[in-house]
């Protein structure tokens, strides 16, 4: 049997195919570590997704509470509004009566001091009297 190779370039590529196949190997070890690399990546972005996830969960949580809050202090606000415009109310009515009052009391006193004075000139007269009412 001939060998259609020399000895020489059968060694030579024996060479060649152990050089290609270490390069071979060295390349599936830089993928294997690119592509562990990229599973702790994958698995970092994913645990930094569920962390977003769950903020964003929360912040809608306190905007609802934010929201309900503004409502209710709305509906407090437009309350509190109502009682000010009653109270106005009720105040202009309290200061119509005590007007009244006033003028009323002014009145009295008017008649009061006429029927003192009245007593006075009475007693006065009945007395002969000369004197001044104090």
């Amino acid at each position: 049997m001939t060998n259609a190779f020399p000895p020489e370039d059968i060694s030579a590529r024996f060479d060649n195919i152990d050089t290609r196949l270490e390069e071979i190997g060295d390349e599936l070890d830089l993928l294997r570590t690119v592509q562990n690399a990229n599973r702790r990546e994958t698995r970092g972005n994913s645990q930094t997704i569920a962390r977003l996830e769950r903020t964003i969960r929360e912040l809608a949580d306190i905007a609802r509470l934010h929201q309900e809050g503004l409502r209710a202090a709305q509906r407090d606000a437009e309350r509190d509004r109502q009682t000010i415009r009653e109270t106005e109310i009720q105040a202009d009515r309290d200061r119509e009566v005590l007007l009244a009052s006033l003028l009323q009391g002014e009145r009295d006193r008017q008649v009061f001091q006429e029927e003192i004075r009245r007593i006075w000139e009475y007693l006065r007269d009945r007395n002969g009297g000369s004197s001044t009412p104090n």
